[in-house]
C-alpha cells in the first residue's frame, strides 16, 4: 500500500473530539515495544526508515518549511545550531521531551525524517545520527548531519 498522503491522513472526520491527541496516547504507539519482535538494532532502523519515507513525502523545498512542519504539528521546535557540518536541534521533540535519562537514544524516527526532508531540500543523499535525548539526560535533541 505505501504511505498514506497527508492530505488523506488529515481527513478525521472526528467531528466531537476533533484531530488532536494527547502526547501520552502518542508515545504509548510509538515506544510500543517492537524490540520485542525485532530487536533493538532492527526496530531502529524501522523507525529511522520510516521517518525517512516520511519526511520524502512531504516534498519539502527549504527548512524554512520543515521548521513550520514541525511547529504546526507540534513534532519540535527545529533551531539549525551549525551548517558546516550540519546540526540541527529539536527542542520539545515529541517523543522524548520530559522523559527520564535510561542512558540511550530514542528518537530514530526523528532522525530518519530529518533525512527525508534534507534529501529533498539538498537533492543529496544524506545519514542524520542523533547526538543528544532527552534518554542521554539532555534538554533537547541534536542531530549531526553526513551528507553521502
Amino acid at each position: 500500500m505505501g504511505l498514506i498522503p497527508i492530505d488523506v491522513l488529515k481527513n478525521t472526520n472526528r467531528h466531537n473530539l476533533g484531530d488532536s491527541i494527547d502526547i501520552v496516547l502518542f508515545r504509548i504507539v510509538r515506544f510500543a515495544n517492537i524490540e520485542r519482535y525485532l530487536g533493538e538494532r532492527g526496530a531502529n532502523i524501522i523507525l529511522y526508515e520510516s521517518g525517512k519515507e516520511f519526511g520524502k513525502s512531504l516534498n519539502t523545498k527549504s527548512i524554512d518549511e520543515v521548521v513550520k512542519f514541525c511547529k504546526d504539528y507540534k513534532v519540535g521546535l527545529i533551531e539549525i545550531v551549525n551548517k558546516n557540518p550540519i546540526q540541527i536541534r529539536v527542542y520539545e521533540c515529541i517523543s522524548c521531551s520530559g522523559l527520564p535519562e535510561i542512558g540511550k537514544k530514542l528518537c530514530y524516527f526523528e532522525a530518519g525524517f530529518i533525512a527525508g526532508c534534507l534529501e529533498n531540500i539538498l537533492g543529496k543523499k544524506v545519514q542524520v545520527r542523533e547526538t543528544h535525548c532527552a534518554g542521554l539526560g539532555n534538554d533537547y535533541c541534536q542531530f549531526e548531519v553526513k551528507i553521502l
